[in-house]
C-alpha cells in the first residue's frame, strides 16, 4: 500500500509511521523535521515547511509527490498549536496555525487531486479535534482551524466519492503527546489521555464507508455531548484548559 502522511516525526504521526511501516506500507512522509537516520528504505521522507508561503518548497513537493502515487492512504495530520489568552498570542502565531492546520491540507488536496494522485477504492483521511464539538477557550484558533478542516472534509466528501475515493474525519481527544504536554496545564495528567497507538490502529483499521472516526468512549461521549449541550461543554472546556492556564498567560 502506498501511504501520504503529514506530520510524521513526533505524537501520532510517529505512531501512524511505525504502523504502516510495521505493515509493509511504502510511506512518503511530509515533515518539518530532518529525516531520522533510522528510517528504513521503505519511508521516503520531503523536508518542507507546510506553513510556508515560499512558492519555490512547494513546487518542489508537488515535483517530488508527482513520482510517488498515486496513494491508496492520505493522512493529513500536520498540525500546531497556541494556548493562552486570545490576544496576548502574536498575530503571527495565529496566522501559522491557519496555514499549517487548514491552508496547507487544502492546498495539498488540490495538488493530487489535480495530479490525480489519489487511488481510486483509496482514502483520505483528516485529522480534526474534539474541539469541532467545543467551545475551546484558550486555544481559539486551533479550534477555529480544526472546525475549518472538518467542514472542508464534510464538503469534500461527496465530490471525491465519485472518484472512489472515501474521505473521513479524524476527532481525537487529548493524545498522550509531546505536543499535547507542550499546551496541556501544568498539573495535567498524561495518563488519562489516549495513546497514540491506539488511534493509529483506528485509522489504519477503520472501513472507508465510515466518515466520522471517535477513538475511545471518552471523545465519543465529548462529542455526543457537544451536540446537545454545546454551552455546558465549552464552560466545561474553560475550566479545563483555560482556567487552568492562567497561572502560565502572559
Amino acid at each position: 500500500m502506498r501511504v501520504l502522511l503529514t506530520g510524521g516525526s513526533s505524537g501520532l504521526g510517529a505512531a501512524l509511521l511505525n504502523a504502516c511501516v510495521a505493515r509493509g506500507d511504502r510511506v512518503t512522509v511530509i515533515d518539518t523535521a530532518r529525516c531520522p537516520d533510522a528510517v528504513p528504505p521503505s519511508v521516503h521522507w520531503l523536508r518542507h515547511d507546510l506553513g510556508s508561503a515560499d512558492m519555490a518548497g512547494w513546487d518542489a513537493i508537488e515535483t517530488a509527490l508527482a513520482g510517488q502515487g498515486p496513494f491508496d492512504l492520505t493522512i493529513l495530520n500536520a498540525g500546531i498549536s497556541a494556548t493562552g489568552r486570545f490576544e496576548c498570542i502574536p498575530l503571527a502565531q495565529h496566522q501559522q496555525i491557519s496555514r499549517v492546520n487548514l491552508h496547507a491540507p487544502l492546498r495539498l488536496c488540490m495538488l493530487l487531486q489535480q495530479r490525480r494522485a489519489f487511488a481510486r477504492a483509496g482514502r483520505l483521511v483528516f485529522v480534526a479535534s474534539l474541539s469541532c464539538y467545543t467551545g475551546y477557550p484558550g486555544a481559539a484558533s486551533y479550534a477555529a482551524s480544526k472546525d475549518g478542516l472538518a467542514t472542508f472534509a464534510r464538503s469534500l466528501r461527496a465530490a471525491l466519492r465519485r472518484d472512489g475515493v472515501g474521505v473521513q474525519l479524524l476527532c481525537p481527544g487529548p493524545m498522550d503527546t509531546p505536543h499535547a504536554s507542550r499546551h496541556a496545564p501544568r498539573d495535567a495528567k498524561p495518563g488519562r489521555r489516549i495513546a497514540p497507538d491506539r488511534v493509529a490502529r483506528l485509522v489504519l483499521g477503520a472501513s472507508r464507508r465510515r466518515f466520522l472516526l471517535l477513538p475511545g468512549p471518552g471523545a465519543r461521549l465529548a462529542a455526543i455531548l457537544g451536540r446537545i449541550a454545546p454551552q455546558a461543554m465549552t464552560r466545561i472546556m474553560g475550566r479545563v484548559l483555560f482556567d487552568k492556564l492562567k497561572g502560565r498567560l502572559s
